[in-house]
């Protein structure tokens, strides 16, 4: 009898993954860049008045949209703006491809480089993470890395720079996770029964747990973002002010 043979795994492409991942939509991108790009994250999530003149531009942002004055935006509800729009771009790409390709890639302060700005939003590329399957505890690698070592600081900043509630940041994680995956659903809607499952799981741990909660199907937050503070501003559908 002749020899079995075998296949041998292909390498995976961590690159081509991103690539995928990047299809899903704008949030999604997170490019691939050599290790000295730009500067490091804490120079960003960790310094006040870096963060104090991110807000302010925000501010002016929705004060130009707006058609108001400045000073008519609290300066507490464009700081929890920043903070959702960054948050929002460093979990996207980690939730899409957790569920596009079954693997998780470790955002750290050392993966993550901050490559400057679109006026008011930062951007960031990733510099040779490293990757958890995602089968194995993809939620706890998500707490673990991106959670823990960018949001973290980010929210601890905010709160000693402009006082906003490290409740209102993490609240603002939660939604912009369970935003990821409305948006992944819209282009991939055969991924969203994984995606829900996985926003689910990091629900349950440090520190969301206990910021939101889904009931009969429909995510709800437990604290607001203050958008209904700016003129012409409402609720969100998520709000919890919106189910009372």
């Amino acid at each position: 009898m002749g020899a079995t043979m075998t296949e041998t795994p292909l390498p995976f492409d961590g690159a081509a993954l991103l690539t995928r991942t990047a299809a899903l939509g704008p949030y999604f991108a997170l490019p691939t860049v050599a290790a000295g790009a730009g500067q490091d994250v804490a120079a960003l999530l960790a310094d006040e008045a870096v963060v104090r003149d991110f807000v302010d531009r925000t501010r002016g942002a929705i004060a130009a949209s707006m058609a108001c004055e400045t000073g008519l935006v609290p300066r507490r509800m464009a700081a929890s703006s920043f903070q959702m729009g960054v948050v929002a771009r460093l979990l996207s790409p980690v939730l899409g491809a957790a569920t596009l390709g079954a693997r998780v890639p470790l955002l750290t302060e050392t993966s993550v480089r901050w490559l400057g700005s679109d006026g008011h939003a930062p951007r960031f590329g990733l510099a040779g993470p490293h990757w958890a399957p995602a089968a194995e505890r993809a939620a706890d690698a998500i707490a673990t890395s991106v959670l823990a070592c960018l949001v973290g600081p980010l929210t601890d900043t905010l709160a000693a720079a402009v006082g906003l509630s490290p409740r209102i940041s993490w609240g603002n994680a939660s939604s912009a996770a369970n935003g990821a995956v409305t948006v992944l659903a819209m282009t991939r809607p055969d991924l969203e029964h994984a995606g829900r499952a996985l926003v689910a799981d990091l629900l349950r741990t440090d520190p969301l747990r206990g910021t939101a909660h889904v009931t009969d199907g429909r995510f709800v937050r437990r604290s607001c973002c203050l958008f209904y503070r700016a003129p012409g501003g409402g609720l969100c559908q998520d709000c919890v002010l919106a189910t009372r």
